[in-house]
């Protein structure tokens, strides 16, 4: 499948500039100005491409500067991260500096992207080309400069605004509060909801920024800013357009194989890949044998059971000897537990059970949810599977916190969490828990979206907007688990177990800093380079 973002396919025309400080810095000699490149419509359509090359971070041409999307889950309660190296580690212990790779990184992807979406911005409206799909890119590239700000904000809190190309008389721009740059993006995404079109004809398309796509992040915003009534509605909106609805199989939802039903159902905005042009980010049967990011304790107890009951409430019927007997299914859709049957191809073995002491230093778990099972166990194999940017969980989930927030729990937040738990294969809310109050209903949509989304890295941006992050950022746990009774998965010639002895185990030592850490530092280069620059509080 063709891939919008697919670096074979954009001819990248020197609009990549690296930081703020550098793109509004003096043009290269190379610089090649857009307006003298777009004649046509096909050459515009490939600037914008180019802009949205830069949402992916996980295509990065260095290895080390790739950013999953469980990659942000390690930096919370919900994994850890044995491989110190990788630069998360110092995240989740309150250790991160100014001077951290990734910090970088994320700064200059984003600011790259917004110079390449302004650069465009000033090159069309001086452009005599005449097509009627201009509106139309226009709209995708505020979309993108939108999406783009709205990281910077969520991670660096106040940073500067610039909605113009390079200008020299400004090149040390000063922060701009985070509320102006909130309007400012809420601005544009009303702005061009009318102007992109529901859907795309051609396969060609498949990726292309949509009405829901706009209407779906538009909710987003909104209730990250707690926005309550406006992000119901533009969640609303997005399911008034009767275009989405969930994907029947919630494992399935992150596999390769459904990628073309799911694009035609559940996913609003997603990257396509394909394994022999653009690898997925995951080119990793090995993160079944040999994960550096490791699940916790604390979310595996989070899985409510399958009666819909959390396992502290002592109706539930949860059973300490046999843990993860009649849990939540999306459990075992993405995490592996000690026990849990795995395919894959291994010295000619498959169907292998998952023994904890195999995995030394491991937490007891691995992670599932985007793995496609059964692929040989082999470093080169590559995959396509598609990376889900927004999806119709998120609109129903979005929906369920603002109406709450916004009038308590009504029967419309019932049903918005009752289609997840249906097709998750649970007893609904409604029939679990009915005449839950404001506050129990707010607990209840928070662990939603923490298992919903486990390695989606929707964690980190929510426990941050929550203000829950000095209550959520300590220590994890993982176990050491030996096997005490076998019985038998058919083609292991090994033999399994249906029952273990647990013991706890901290995994990782966590501190968190409330005065400092529910934002980043500016990167260090960045400081250096714009006079103008004022570090946040607390960092150096």
């Amino acid at each position: 499948m063709r891939t919008i973002i697919s670096k074979l396919n954009i001819l990248v025309i020197a609009l990549v500039m690296s930081a703020c400080a550098d793109y509004l810095d003096t043009e290269p000699k190379d610089f090649s100005r857009p307006e003298d490149f777009m004649k046509t419509e096909k050459q515009v359509e490939t600037v914008v491409n180019g802009v949205y090359n830069n949402i992916d971070f996980s295509s990065d041409d260095n290895l080390w500067l790739r950013v999953y999307p469980m990659y942000y889950d390690v930096m919370t309660d919900n994994a850890f991260n044995r491989s110190p190296w990788e630069g998360a580690t110092d995240f989740a212990r309150g250790t991160v500096t100014a001077e951290n790779f990734r910090v970088e990184a994320h700064w200059k992807r984003n600011y790259s992207g917004i110079a390449r979406a302004n650069a465009f911005l000033d090159a069309i409206e001086k452009s005599t080309l005449i097509s009627n799909k201009i509106p139309r890119y226009i709209a995708e590239v505020k979309f993108l400069r939108a999406w783009y700000y709205h990281d910077l904000v969520n991670f660096f809190g106040d940073v500067p605004l610039i909605l113009d190309a390079p200008d020299l008389e400004n090149k040390e721009p000063a922060r701009t509060a985070k509320a102006d740059i909130i309007a400012q993006i809420i601005e544009d995404l009303n702005d061009i909801i009318p102007i992109l079109p529901e859907s795309y004809d051609g396969p060609d398309d498949q990726g292309r920024i949509t009405r829901g796509a706009a209407y779906s992040f538009l909710s987003r915003v909104y209730l990250y800013d707690k926005q309550w009534v406006n992000a119901a509605k533009a969640a609303q909106d997005c399911m008034d357009l009767g275009k989405y609805s969930l994907y029947s199989d919630y494992e399935g939802l992150f596999l390769e194989e459904n990628e073309v039903e799911v694009s035609g159902t559940e996913a609003i905005f997603e990257v396509h890949y394909t394994p022999q042009i653009n690898p997925s980010f995951f080119q990793m049967p090995l993160m079944e044998w040999w994960p550096s990011f490791l699940p916790t304790l604390e979310l595996a107890e989070s899985y409510y059971m399958a009666n819909g009951l959390p396992i502290t409430d002592p109706n539930s019927g949860y059973d300490p000897e046999n843990p993860y007997m009649n849990r939540d299914p999306r459990l075992e859709a993405s995490i592996y537990y000690p026990g849990a049957p795995w395919t894959i191809e291994f010295w000619g073995r498959v169907n292998l059970r998952f023994e904890e002491n195999w995995i030394l230093g491991g937490s007891g778990f691995k992670p599932k949810k985007w793995i496609n099972n059964g692929k040989a166990l082999d470093r080169t194999k590559s995959e396509g599977t598609n990376k889900l940017f927004i999806r119709y969980a998120e609109v129903l989930l979005n929906y369920a916190e603002a109406q709450n927030e916004a009038a308590g729990p009504d029967m419309s937040v019932y049903a918005a969490i009752d289609e997840l738990r249906v097709r998750a294969g649970m007893t609904t809310l409604t029939n679990a828990m009915p005449g839950l109050s404001k506050d129990e209903m707010r607990d209840v949509i928070r662990n939603e979206r923490r298992i919903e989304f486990v390695f989606e890295g929707h964690r980190l941006n929510d426990i941050r907007r929550w203000g829950i992050m000095e209550d959520v950022m300590k220590d994890v746990h993982g176990y050491d688990a030996t096997y005490l009774q076998d019985m038998s998965y058919p083609g292991d010639g090994m033999g399994t177990t249906d029952k273990w002895q647990y013991k706890t185990k901290v995994l990782d030592i966590r501190s968190f800093n409330s005065s400092r850490d529910y934002v980043w530092p500016i990167p260090r280069e960045e400081m250096n380079s714009n006079t103008n620059m004022k570090q946040n509080n607390g960092y150096n």
